[in-house]
Parts: C-alpha cells; sequence; structure tokens
C-alpha cells in the first residue's frame, strides 16, 4: 500500500463530508444529519443508548448530538413506554420534512463516489472495510504500544 491506510481513510472522509456539507446547506443543521435518517430506519424506536451503539459514540456525545438536534428542532425524547428509564429519540415534522432531502444527496453522493466501480469491487470493499472494522475493534488501547529506546521525559 502506497499511502497509510488511515491517510487515505481521512482524505476520502473529509471529501465526503465536506460534499455532503455544501449539498444540505439549505438545511439549518451543519451537521448530524445522518442520525435523522438512522432515526427514521428505524421506525423512531431507538433510544439514546441503542442510537450511541448504532454510531459507536459515548453515551455523553451522544447526549450532545440529541441535544443540538433538539435545539434545532428536528427531533424530542419521548419517555419509552416499556422502560420510563429510557428515552426514545423521535422526528419532529421538521426533520420527516429534511429526511427525504438529506437520503436524496446520499444517494447521489454514493452513486457519484463509486462510479466506474463495478458491483464485485464495491462489494469487495464493503467486506474489507467491514473487516477492517471487526480487526479494529478488537484491539485494546494497551495492545498497541510504541516502544522507544529513550524514555520520554
Amino acid at each position: 500500500m502506497k499511502q497509510p491506510l488511515a491517510q487515505l481513510l481521512v482524505s476520502v472522509t473529509k471529501k465526503y463530508l465536506s460534499i455532503f456539507s455544501q449539498q444540505t446547506e439549505g438545511l439549518d443543521i451543519d451537521r448530524y444529519q445522518y442520525v435523522l435518517v438512522l432515526i427514521k430506519l428505524h421506525n423512531e424506536q431507538l433510544t439514546q443508548k441503542a442510537l450511541s451503539e448504532l454510531l459507536e459514540v459515548d453515551k455523553s456525545f451522544m447526549v450532545n448530538i440529541i441535544d443540538y438536534l433538539s435545539s434545532k428542532g428536528y427531533v424530542l425524547r419521548e419517555k419509552n413506554l416499556n422502560d420510563r428509564r429510557q428515552q426514545v429519540i423521535k422526528l419532529t415534522d421538521k426533520a420527516r420534512e429534511a429526511v427525504p432531502k438529506i437520503e436524496s444527496v446520499i444517494s447521489r453522493l454514493n452513486k457519484k463516489s463509486l462510479e466506474n466501480v463495478s458491483a464485485n469491487e464495491i462489494e469487495t470493499f464493503s467486506n474489507v472495510l467491514l473487516q477492517i472494522n471487526n480487526n479494529l475493534s478488537e484491539i485494546k488501547p494497551k495492545d498497541i504500544v510504541i516502544k522507544t529506546r529513550n524514555k520520554i521525559k
């Protein structure tokens, strides 16, 4: 591999998200648009905890995301009728109107991103990314230690 994996992934992510942000700038949110799509895909039945697990973010960061989307009028927290300790995240009418636009941008951007890439290559790419994610999930921070001769003081 000519280029470090992390550098390539960061470069692709920055370009993708930059274009995504430009194409959704008509919305009054500049981040976390995909969270709205996830909530819709799960029929507005996700708890904060389930959403944080899906996004692989810690609970406190999830609270910040929900607070931001709530302050912009896109989501509401409702008590889970099955477990009063939990909150289910619901979309507002404003979000329900925005989600099809977000999905359209995602669809167009994905189509453009994968232009001139065969179906087999896309499947292989997806499988490789999933395997990389699984491999990295198995690593505990203490497993990767950089050893040097000199101690840093």
